[in-house]
């Protein structure tokens, strides 16, 4: 089990085997996967490690192929999209303050986590009259879910890294800062946070370093939830996930088919398992919608729900005001022609922005001529960091909007 747990405590999966130590023994024998969008996300950072090194833009690398691989033998393209994100990652990480700077770093968390490193994406170091800070930064190129930078066991764990790797170098005290930092440019997300670094090293001997021990000697615990559920291999086999779900579904369907079935004895299902729990998933899935959806009504109409609110969706996308105005300004300022079109059509606001940023041009020039209607009111944790919205009070039932 040692070695295992040695190969599998790493800082990108922190966020599952520091709150569910048992997860490192349940994904033992499931291979790794990979997808396209973790190789662009690769690419992407292949991208930004090459302009911090070199100094140079992204755009000057534009029409090249990265991470070619034996899934994806053709590589990655470095178009607009790719350059825009980057770049702002590149803009980011050159803005900051600090003489000292590392790319791509292997950093070094076994004093903490037995064998634990990673390789940090960006580290710099800065001095003020308080004492130093340690900016870590991470790029994350995925679109889908916006990662806070708050107790991030990923940053964090690189941090401790950074402290254990350059301690003798530096000479790090308890008051110093670390600043984590998420960079999330396709979601246009730039998040931080920071912590002192004895606080730092308190969580690591409080939380991380127990997780630890428990992962690696076999008396590990299970404790299923989204964030550590939500990318783990074994979730489909997991029984504390099954038991934690039958356990909820109970209190609305009724009877549960076998009853007397025994979720405890193992903590992986067996196919026979896995046959008497498919029936149930249908029921599961259309029960979560209707119980999101009655707690969103319930919310809109006023009522607390213990740990939600209301809040912001996502903005929906710019549209022109008026197509001719945005055409004749930008032909005035001799910027114009067949590139600002798409066939009879002129581009969106999102694309004509790209094509400004890659041309040199200022977004100022047009950036008050389109219009974006605000996001559908959605159910978040009392954590999002949007703004609570007042409730409806006068809302019908509907459907929660995802």
């Amino acid at each position: 089990m040692t070695e295992l747990a040695h190969a599998k405590l790493s800082a990108s999966g922190a966020h599952r085997w520091i709150p569910c130590p048992g997860s490192i023994m349940l994904e033992d024998g499931i291979s790794d996967t990979t997808s396209e969008y973790a190789e662009y996300g690769t690419a992407g950072h292949t991208l930004g490690q090459m302009c911090l090194e070199e100094g140079s833009s992204a755009l000057s690398h534009k029409g090249k192929y990265l991470n070619i691989t034996k899934n994806y033998p053709k590589g990655f393209l470095v178009d607009d999209e790719m350059i825009e994100a980057v770049q702002q990652y590149v803009d980011y990480c050159d803005g900051l303050d600090g003489q000292h700077k590392f790319i791509e770093r292997r950093v070094d968390f076994s004093r903490w986590v037995p064998e634990g490193f990673g390789t940090s994406d960006y580290i710099k170091l800065d001095k003020n009259d308080e004492g130093q800070i340690i900016h870590c930064v991470d790029l994350k190129m995925g679109k889908g879910v916006r990662v806070s930078a708050k107790n991030n066991p990923q940053g964090m764990l690189y941090a401790l890294g950074v402290i254990n790797t350059m301690d003798m170098a530096f000479d790090f005290n308890d008051y110093d800062l670390v600043s984590i930092v998420i960079v999330q440019p396709r979601l246009d997300h730039i998040d931080e946070w920071s912590i002192t670094v004895g606080n730092l090293k308190q969580w690591a001997e409080e939380v991380v370093e127990p997780a630890a021990r428990k992962a690696m000697d076999g008396t590990a615990e299970f404790s299923p939830g989204d964030k550590q559920c939500r990318f783990c291999k074994a979730k489909s086999t997991c029984k504390a996930l099954a038991e934690q779900s039958l356990q909820a579904v109970a209190k609305v369907f009724k009877p549960i088919p076998d009853p007397d079935m025994d979720l405890k004895e193992a903590h992986t299902l067996s196919n026979e398992d896995i046959g008497e729990l498919i029936p149930l998933t249908d029921g599961i899935i259309e029960w979560c919608k209707a119980l999101q959806s009655y707690a969103f009504t319930l919310l809109e109409g006023g009522t607390e729900i213990k740990g939600y609110k209301l809040v912001r969706g996502r903005a929906g996308n710019r549209k022109w005001v008026d197509e001719e105005q945005v055409s004749l300004l930008l032909s005035e300022n001799q910027f114009g022609g067949d590139d600002i079109y798409q066939p009879r059509k002129l581009l969106t606001p999102p694309n004509m922005v790209k094509l400004l940023k890659v041309s040199g041009e200022s977004v100022d020039l047009i950036s008050d001529l389109w219009v974006q209607p605000e996001g559908k009111r959605t159910m978040a944790t009392v954590d999002d960091p949007r703004d609570e919205l007042l409730p409806d009070k006068g809302v019908e039932f509907r459907s929660i909007e995802t």
